[in-house]
C-alpha cells in the first residue's frame, strides 16, 4: 500500500464513526493497487470506504 502523508489520521468522535481523510492525489495511489478491490470492504464509488470504513476526500489535511 501507498505511504500515507504524516498527517494522517482518522476522525474519532465519541460514540461516532470513524472517517478516514485522504486528498484526492492520496486516495488515487490508494484505489489503484491491484488489490484495493479485491476485498470487499473497499469501494471507490460513493460511499467510499477502505477496510470497512468510510472515506472523505478533503483537498488538503487542514479540512476536515
Amino acid at each position: 500500500m501507498p505511504d500515507l502523508a504524516p498527517g494522517f489520521e482518522t476522525d474519532r468522535r465519541i460514540g461516532g464513526p470513524a472517517v478516514l481523510h485522504f486528498t484526492p492525489s492520496e486516495w488515487r495511489s490508494i484505489i489503484e493497487d491491484p488489490d484495493f478491490l479485491r476485498d470487499r470492504d473497499n469501494d471507490y464509488r460513493a460511499p467510499r470506504r477502505w477496510l470497512g470504513v468510510a472515506v472523505k476526500i478533503v483537498p488538503d489535511h487542514r479540512f476536515g
